[in-house]
């Protein structure tokens, strides 16, 4: 586990003995304060605000204008990239894909990338096409298109396949045909930067749609592919299931259904 000590963060308030008694953006309530030490809190889990005071200075002036809570949480908003499987059996093809990127356009911020998985090479050119009347040349998202030689026999190993073109942050699976909604950042910011949950993955609606989850989760237990761990103990279970395991273990609740997702 790894604690934050609050000392010399420029959130922490001190009483007229200067000791640390709370925090502006409400961090030790949610978060947990081990001990005291040096006057200061040190808080049970990690902090991503804490902030010294050179990074105030350091501030664009509309920043300082709208205040330094508004900025250090601007700043871990989450970050969103998704992985799209062109479905090639539907009647409706790229028209399908069509609506799912324009949902993705519509989103309230903006994805980091699109990666669309397609089988047929054909669907290559209006992909593309697609991408440009959709995204501009010039966008912030990023797009790219990965290419299977055949369909897998696990439909969730796809996004092995595309994790090449993966970064860091948040991924969200996708069949084309489908519409993400356009809240999808503001309820996980809320999650996990506002409720402070210690949420990794929510769960997907089948084999491969509606999944959401941390990169670096993905990379550490080599996703659907055989994880070995230092000990020689072999994992050969899908990503989903080594997460749901992995939650059991440590005994916090790091896995959420969309239904719990959307309650929050």
């Amino acid at each position: 586990m790894i604690n934050t000590h609050c000392k010399d963060c420029i959130f922490a308030r001190y009483n007229d003995n200067n000791i640390q008694f709370s925090c502006t953006l409400e961090r030790p309530e949610k978060l947990g304060v081990k001990e005291i030490k040096d006057s200061s809190f040190v808080l049970e889990r990690f902090c991503n605000t804490y902030r010294p005071a050179e990074w105030v200075d350091d501030l664009p002036f509309d920043q300082k204008v709208t205040g330094a809570e508004s900025a250090a949480l601007q700043e871990v908003k989450p970050r969103i990239g998704f992985f799209i499987r062109l479905d090639t059996d539907s009647e409706n093809g790229i028209d399908d894909l069509e609506k799912t990127l324009k949902s993705i356009k519509d989103i309230h911020g903006v994805a980091a990338y699109v990666v669309v998985i397609t089988d047929k090479v054909e669907y290559n050119e209006g992909t593309w096409g697609l991408f440009i009347s959709i995204f501009g040349e010039e966008s912030k998202t990023k797009y790219s298109i990965v290419q299977i030689t055949e369909p897998p026999q696990k439909t969730v190993s796809i996004i092995d396949e595309a994790f090449g073109q993966a970064q860091n942050g948040w991924i969200m699976t996708a069949t084309s045909g489908e519409t993400i909604e356009p809240e999808i950042l503001d309820k996980l910011n809320k999650i996990i930067n506002i409720d402070m949950k210690q949420v990794v993955m929510i769960e997907p609606n089948d084999e491969f749609s509606g999944l959401v989850f941390q990169a670096y989760i993905f990379k550490f237990l080599n996703g659907n592919k055989i994880k070995l761990f230092q000990d020689e103990i072999v994992d050969s279970r899908d990503f989903v299931e080594k997460v749901k395991d992995a939650e059991k273990r440590g005994g916090t609740k790091a896995v959420m259904t969309w239904e719990e997702f959307n309650a929050s």
